[in-house]
């Protein structure tokens, strides 16, 4: 009879297959882990990401049209960036935007100059809901109060609002304003008049945003 070797495996050998068995199973669970997470993770649809993108961009139109209309001294466009309803909290002031739009521009009438910027905007949609945060800065050239000509104040804060979306138009239903600087005044070294016509934005509809935006639309 012919004897068949039957030589046993190594202590050594075995703890290797176990060891390249074991690492093959770790890489199964890894890549299932993965394959999981990467489930929860994906990516909303199409049409979701593109309405939250043209809503992003509908909401910072807002925030731009309500410093617009502060510079230009347009109450109206101010205030049709908030919804009837809406209330604001700014300041000494706590009541509906609406109001506030009043309250404002009774101050922002008196102005010779007033840019307002908007930066570091934030947006966050949910369905017809959203949440942004902006940084504001306010440059006003005005009569100082001590009769002695013009000076220039700056200030700078915060704008959190709340936005709803109906029949398509976002607006502002809940807004907080927070000041957090408001710099000493300093004195102008020339009244803004004295600019040459034509040189500087308008404080009104004469403004060449207005005529120039409607020649656009005129397809001009």
């Amino acid at each position: 009879m012919m004897k068949h070797n039957s030589t046993k495996p190594s202590a050594e050998s075995t703890g290797d297959r176990r060891t390249a068995l074991g690492a093959l199973l770790a890489v199964g669970v890894a890549a299932g882990s993965y394959g999981t997470a990467q489930a929860k993770t994906a990516p909303a649809p199409v049409d979701t990401r593109v309405d939250q993108l043209m809503s992003r961009w509908q909401i910072e139109e807002v925030l731009f049209a309500y410093a617009r209309g502060n510079d230009r001294n347009d109450p109206d466009m101010v205030r049709n960036c908030f919804w009837p309803e809406s209330t604001h909290k700014h300041g000494r002031f706590e009541g509906l935007s609406y109001d506030f739009v009043g309250y404002a521009a009774k101050i922002i009438a008196t102005l010779k100059h007033a840019a307002h910027f908007i930066t570091n905007v934030s947006i966050q949609v949910d369905g017809d809901r959203a949440f942004s945060e902006c940084y504001y800065l306010a440059h006003h050239r005005r009569d100082a109060k001590d009769g002695s000509g013009e000076e220039d104040a700056f200030m700078e804060g915060r704008y959190l609002d709340l936005f709803e979306r109906r029949d398509g138009v976002w607006k502002i239903i809940r807004r907080r304003g927070l000041s957090d600087l408001t710099a000493a005044p300093i004195p102008a070294p020339s009244p803004y008049a004295d600019w040459p016509a034509g040189m500087h934005s308008g404080r009104d509809k004469d403004d060449d945003y207005y005529k120039m935006l409607e020649a656009f639309r005129a397809g001009k």
